[in-house]
């Protein structure tokens, strides 16, 4: 009844006036442009044109639940929305225009030496919430045959090891030496369930210096905990360099918005486009 009610009123209008109108209500007026916008591409005209009529329905009652809150809304309420309307459209228009401002002019990158500085005052603010654990591991085939040469080296780690597992990378499923990097202990127990469908008690890998065996139907798993460090602890600064770099790039567009906002009022008041009487 209401579908048939939206082209009806569609339909009192002559063929010149509605050619580019699929619906109307009171002044408001969906156009096929409009329509075929929201109409996704590939459909049968079938499903295009059940798509079409839901659509219209929804538009129809978009309008009609505005014009009836319009009419009935207090005036003072409906003043109190435009003023909202208009404030927001305000601070759309000025933040783009300065954060184009402030993009031309912002260069983000962060000398290392000014992060350290950032750090060394703040460090005290940089505390972990969550934990973090430096390792290396090395997963296999149980048919390889030098099972204890692998596990020695991984935990004796010299160079002359490193060399070694480097030249049989190939013959590892995963290999990872970087122990200098510091990871989530949730990651790597997420890791090791996902892949592996192994877990691991959260206490082994915070053991430093402690040497993990792992063994599936088909594969060993080794992990050498280099060293971890627990929640509320103090954030290494390899780890919360980021976080640093983020802020002081913040710094610097907050800085260059100061800027802008006193040159852009000094400009007006001298080209006579600002007075205070």
């Amino acid at each position: 009844m209401f579908s048939s009610l939206v082209f009806e009123a569609c339909s009192l209008f002559p063929e010149k006036e509605n050619s580019d109108f699929v619906a109307r209500v009171n002044a408001h007026y969906l156009t096929h442009k409009e329509l075929d916008f929201q109409l996704s591409d590939g459909l049968s005209k079938e499903d295009s044109a059940i798509a079409a009529n839901a659509y219209i329905q929804s538009w129809a009652t978009d309008k009609l639940l505005l014009d009836r809150a319009k009419l009935n809304l207090p005036e003072e309420q409906q003043l109190e929305f435009k003023s909202l309307a208009q404030r927001y459209e305000e601070q759309l228009f000025k933040k783009a225009y300065k954060d184009a401002l402030i993009q031309r002019e912002l260069n983000e990158q962060i000398d290392s030496a000014d992060v350290f500085e950032y750090y060394q005052m703040n460090r005290a603010n940089f505390k972990l919430n969550e934990e973090l654990v430096k390792l290396r591991y090395i997963q296999f085939s149980k048919k390889m045959k030098t099972k204890n040469d692998i596990k020695s080296q991984i935990i004796r780690f010299t160079t002359e090891d490193i060399v070694s597992l480097q030249e049989k990378s190939l013959e590892f499923k995963t290999l990872s030496l970087n122990d200098s990097v510091w990871v989530r202990v949730s990651d790597v127990l997420r890791k090791l369930k996902t892949n592996l469908d192994v877990e691991l008690e959260k206490t082994e890998l915070l053991k430093p210096k402690n040497f993990i065996e792992v063994e599936t139907e088909e594969d060993f798993f080794y992990i050498f905990i280099n060293s971890s460090l627990k929640r509320k602890e103090e954030a290494p600064l390899s780890y919360i360099s980021p976080t640093i770099e983020q802020i002081l790039v913040n710094r610097k567009k907050i800085n260059i918005s100061k800027k802008i906002e006193k040159e852009i009022t000094k400009d007006a008041t001298k080209n006579n486009e600002f007075e205070v009487y």
